[in-house]
């Protein structure tokens, strides 16, 4: 039984409290003072893209939709990359101030039985008190852990939502007192649900705990884009889709090329099927480029596909709507020029159109070949 002084909650009058207004490390996209998410699958450049974020508040430049950028100092808590040969070459290529980006990524431990000191990996469930000095020390505005999983803890489950918010809620603590914002990677789960916000590895909690969250996915209809959208924003009107691509400069180093705006919604990114091979970008753009309608065989010349797997891929995109069969084994995509030419239509089960056959014949190939 707890007595009048052991136990007692603390309640505040909202008269009391003093309104403030939200600050933006980066506007309508990663708030000041709070945790942001960024999901998306490994490989995809969710990585690529904190670090673009990290130089751009090292150095106080825009961020890259042009918006205001403010300056700082930067704490990277990235378990998984090496210094040396990833992290400072991909922030270098990109101009970053090194002397504001900050590593921290072990801890010392002190054993107070052998009165040794020793150094371990950096984990959220020790060592918040230490995250919390280097943000102050360091007048950090952005943290950047990458990925969450890893440096949660060694008795954390990151399914269980009691366990999560053990650990993030003492971490948004941390935020709301310094201002600073802290950016957590995480990887998407292997479910198949079109609903980005269920999509993320672990606990629901982890989401629920960001006050937004964003997402790196491949463009539907180009595997070689990327498409950095929100699928959660607790805290004003959500930003425009943003699309990007990763290329390598001299050195061989990848960074990102923003190309501007997207228009995909959050549900198409992850929706099962939509991402388009690299064989089917490889027809579609055949089709696209010929005068007219191709046969099986000019389809594998042109692409380079082996014409018998060749025949059971086209007949998938065929059944998905992807291209049309107009007679005879030709193909085209659905929109190309040929299929305003009446002539080109199928004649019910037969296969056959109304075309002569001296237009039956007509060997269609890309304009660039004739």
């Amino acid at each position: 039984k707890y007595g009048p002084l052991e136990y007692q909650s603390i309640s505040v009058k909202l008269s009391e409290v003093e309104t403030q207004q939200i600050d933006w490390l980066w506007q309508r996209r990663i708030p000041l003072g709070k945790i942001t998410l960024l999901d998306g699958d490994p490989g995809v450049g969710k990585s690529l893209l904190a670090l673009t974020i990290a130089a751009c508040v090292s150095t106080g430049r825009p961020m890259p939709d042009s918006t205001f950028g403010w300056q700082g100092g930067v704490i990277l808590i990235t378990p998984e990359d090496s210094p040396e040969d990833t992290i400072k070459p991909r922030m270098e290529a990109v101009g970053c101030d090194p002397s504001q980006v900050h590593l921290l990524n072990t801890a010392i431990t002190y054993d107070t039985k052998t009165q040794d000191v020793y150094e371990r990996p950096f984990s959220l469930s020790q060592d918040l008190k230490d995250l919390e000095m280097g943000i102050i020390r360091n007048h950090a505005i952005l943290v950047v852990i990458d990925p969450l999983m890893a440096v949660l803890g060694r008795n954390i489950d990151s399914s269980r939502d009691q366990d999560v918010r053990e650990v993030l809620t003492p971490l948004a603590q941390i935020a709301e007192r310094t201002g600073c914002a802290i950016l957590i990677i995480r990887h998407l789960n292997k479910g198949n649900s079109a609903n980005s916000l269920y999509r993320g590895a672990g606990s629901i909690g982890i989401t629920a705990a960001a006050r937004v969250a964003l997402l790196v996915a491949h463009d539907p209809a180009d595997e070689q884009k990327r498409v950095f959208a929100t699928i959660k924003n607790n805290l004003s009107k959500v930003a425009t889709n943003l699309t990007f691509q990763i290329v390598e400069n001299e050195r061989g180093v990848p960074y990102i090329q923003w190309l501007g705006e997207n228009h995909h919604t959050t549900s198409t990114l992850l929706r099962p099927g939509t991402h388009l091979s690299f064989e089917r970008q490889e027809i579609l753009k055949a089709l696209k480029d010929a005068s007219g309608p191709l046969d099986t065989k000019e389809i594998s010349e042109h692409t380079g596909l082996k014409y018998a797997s060749l025949r059971i891929k086209l007949k998938r995109m065929q059944d998905a709507g992807e291209i049309v069969r107009l007679y005879r084994g030709k193909y085209t995509s659905p929109n190309h020029p040929s299929m305003t030419d009446k002539s080109m239509v199928m004649n019910g089960d037969t296969n056959e159109t109304s075309a002569t056959s001296a237009t039956k014949s007509t060997n269609y190939l890309p304009s660039s070949e004739k």
